[in-house]
C-alpha cells in the first residue's frame, strides 16, 4: 500500500504531515530528534521542524532541525557552521554566497538540499513503508524554479522516485479543508520568519500539466517577518537594560542571546499577557532581564511601523485585485499561514478588512503541509482526478505488458455515465476468476527515475553496479492499485479462452472510487453493479 505524505519547507519551520483517513485530514508525523511542539492558534500545539542544519568543519557530523535548537552550544562553536533561512536562496530572494566549512565551500542552496533530504529520509523511516509518495510544496511566484530544485536536486539526494510538487497556496486552502470552484478567488496571508507575502489567487481549471493549481491575481509583500520582529524586541530590551553599546564584543555576545529569548517571548505573547526577555554575558556573568507585556509588544510594533507595513501591503494587494475584477467581497476565504500570523495584533489588521467567517487561522503552522498530505491522499480544491489511471494487459505478439488509459488526469467526478467500457476475455479454458490490473501512472511532476545503473551494496559493505531494467523503471513510476484483488469477476460456468465473457463499465463515484458494473455476456445478466474497485487521487 502506498503511503502519501506532504512536506512544507519554510524559512523558519518545516512541517511533515501524513493523511489520516480516520480523521479525514492531514496530521503531522512525529520525527524524533528533528521536531518539536510549538504553540499555535488558540493554544493548540503544532508540530514543526526548525529549518536549521549544522555541519562540523571536518564534515564528519551534522545536526538537523531540533537537533540544532536543543544544542545551543552549536551556535557559538567556531568548529560548527549553522545554516538558517536557506529557503530564500533557493527561491532567489537572497544572494547565495558560499560559506567556508572546514576545507570546503558550502552554499545555502546546498545546505537547503541536505536539510530537506534529511527530513525526507527521516519521514520515510518514520512511516515504515517501502512504497512512499511525497508531495512537496512550492511558492506560487517561483513555482517552476522551486519545483526543478525539488525534483532534480532534493529527490536525487534523498533517493526518492515518487516526488510530486504542488503550489503552497493550493496546499494552504486544502489544509484548511476548503472547497472552491474553478474561477473562485481566495487570499493566502503568509507571514513567516523571513517575509510577508500576501496573494490573491484564482482557482484554475484542472489539467494534467503538473503546474500550479492556481493563478496569482494580485500580490504584495515585504522583507518583514518574525526574524525582524525578534531583532526589534532584542534592541528594545538591550536599550532598557543598558547593554553596553560602546563595547562591541560584549554587545554582540549578549544581543545574540537576546535574539533567542525575544523569539521565545514573541511566541509566548501570542497566548499570554506577559513574557520575559533575558540574557547573560558568558564572560562576565552579568545578567540582563526585562518583562514585556502584550501592550508593550503591540506598542513597539506600532512604533516601529511593523503593523503599518502589514496594513499597507494588505491594502495594496486588495486594491490590485479589485482593479482586476476581484474586490474584497469576492474573496471567498482568507487563509493565514506562517508563525508571525499568530500575533494577535497582526490578526486584528485582517479583521478590519474581512468578516470573521472569511478568516481561517486554526492551523497557521501546519496548514500547508497538511494540505499537501491531503492532496497526496486525493483531496483537492475542486472535484477532479489528479493522476492518469490505466489497465495493464499482455501483448500477444510481443509477450510484454502494455497499458491502456482508463481515466485521464483532470477528469471531473462523480461520473453518472461510464468513463470507459471494456470487454474481458479468458486467457485459458476453464478459467473462473477474471479481472483487470488497475494502475496509477506517474504524475507529470515526478522525478524521472530513468537511470541506466544503480549501485547495490552487500552485507559486507562491498558495492557493485546493476543495470536498471525497463521493467524496474516501470515499477518505480506506476502503482498497481488492486494488487490484493486483481480478479474481481467470477465466471460461472467457466469461461472459454479468447471468447468475450464480461462487458465492464467503469465510473467514478462521489467518494473518488473507481467502480465497475459487469455484464456476463454468456448468461446475459449483470453480476456487478457499481462495485468499488480502487480509490483514485
Amino acid at each position: 500500500m502506498t503511503t502519501r505524505i506532504g512536506i512544507d519547507f519554510g524559512t523558519a519551520n518545516t512541517v511533515v504531515a501524513r493523511w489520516d483517513h480516520a480523521l479525514d485530514r492531514g496530521e503531522p508525523i512525529p520525527l524524533e530528534g528533528l521536531d518539536l511542539l510549538r504553540d499555535g492558534s488558540g493554544g493548540v500545539h503544532q508540530r514543526v521542524i526548525p529549518s536549521l542544519i549544522a555541519f562540523t568543519a571536518d564534515g564528519e557530523r551534522r545536526w538537523t532541525g531540533a537537533g540544532v535548537t536543543q544544542n545551543p552550544a552549536l551556535l557559538d562553536d567556531p568548529r560548527v557552521a549553522v545554516f538558517q533561512s536557506t529557503k530564500s536562496s533557493v527561491t532567489g530572494q537572497a544572494v547565495d554566497v558560499p560559506r567556508t566549512v572546514g576545507a570546503r565551500k558550502l552554499s545555502n542552496r546546498e545546505a537547503a538540499t541536505q536539510f530537506l533530504s534529511d527530513v525526507m529520509a527521516a519521514a520515510s523511516l518514520a512511516v515504515g513503508e517501502g512504497d512512499l509518495e511525497i508531495v512537496a510544496t512550492a511558492p506560487v511566484e517561483a513555482f517552476d524554479t522551486y519545483r526543478d530544485w525539488l525534483v532534480r536536486e532534493v529527490s536525487e539526494t534523498a533517493g526518492l522516485s515518487r516526488l510530486r510538487v504542488v503550489d503552497e497556496a493550493t496546499a494552504a486552502a486544502v489544509g484548511y479543508s476548503a472547497r472552491l470552484r474553478p474561477g473562485d478567488a481566495f487570499m493566502v496571508f503568509d507571514f513567516g520568519a523571513g517575509t510577508l507575502d500576501i496573494s490573491v489567487v484564482r482557482v484554475q481549471e484542472p489539467d494534467a500539466s503538473g503546474g500550479a493549481g492556481v493563478r496569482a491575481i494580485a500580490k504584495a509583500g515585504a522583507d518583514l517577518g518574525g526574524n525582524h520582529i525578534d531583532a526589534l524586541v532584542a534592541e528594545h530590551v538591550a536599550d532598557l537594560t543598558g547593554v553596553p553599546l560602546g563595547d562591541t564584543a560584549t554587545y554582540n555576545r549578549v544581543f545574540r542571546q537576546l535574539l533567542r529569548s525575544s523569539e521565545a517571548a514573541k511566541t509566548t505573547l501570542t497566548h499570554a499577557t506577559t513574557a520575559t526577555v533575558e540574557a547573560e554575558d558568558p564572560l562576565s556573568g552579568e545578567r540582563y532581564r526585562a518583562e514585556l507585556s502584550r501592550d508593550d509588544f503591540v506598542a513597539l510594533l506600532r512604533e516601529k511601523d511593523v503593523l503599518g507595513r502589514v496594513g499597507r501591503a494588505l491594502r495594496k494587494t486588495l486594491d490590485s485585485a479589485a482593479a482586476l475584477g476581484y474586490p474584497a467581497e469576492k474573496i471567498a476565504q482568507v487563509f493565514l499561514v506562517g508563525g508571525s500570523s499568530l500575533i494577535p495584533a497582526v490578526q486584528d489588521v485582517l479583521r478590519f478588512q474581512f468578516p470573521p467567517d472569511v478568516l481561517r487561522l486554526e492551523r497557521p503552522l501546519e496548514a500547508v503541509a497538511a494540505g499537501a498530505a491531503g492532496i497526496a491522499g486525493g483531496y483537492e480544491l475542486h472535484d477532479h482526478i489528479q493522476h492518469d489511471y490505466a489497465i495493464r494487459h499482455v501483448n500477444r505478439d510481443t509477450g510484454g505488458y502494455e497499458f491502456e488509459t482508463l481515466v485521464r488526469a483532470g477528469s471531473e467526478y462523480p461520473t453518472p455515465e461510464p468513463v470507459r467500457t471494456l470487454t474481458v476475455k479468458a486467457v485459458r479454458d476453464g478459467q473462473r476468476n477474471l479481472g483487470l490490473a488497475v494502475y496509477e501512472l506517474a504524475h507529470a511532476t515526478y522525478r524521472d527515475a530513468g537511470a541506466d545503473l544503480e549501485i547495490v551494496f552487500d552485507a559486507d559493505g562491498g558495492a557493485r553496479t546493476m543495470a536498471v531494467t525497463a521493467q524496474h523503471r516501470q515499477e518505480q513510476s506506476q502503482l498497481w492499485l488492486n494488487e490484493d484483488n486483481p480478479t474481481f469477476l467470477e465466471a460461472d460456468p467457466p469461461a472459454t479462452a479468447g471468447t468475450d465473457r464480461f462487458r465492464v463499465e467503469f465510473r467514478i463515484d462521489a467518494h473518488k472510487r473507481l467502480t465497475a458494473s459487469a455484464f456476463d455476456l454468456e448468461r446475459r445478466v449483470w453480476v456487478l453493479d457499481r462495485q468499488p474497485i480502487v480509490r483514485l487521487s
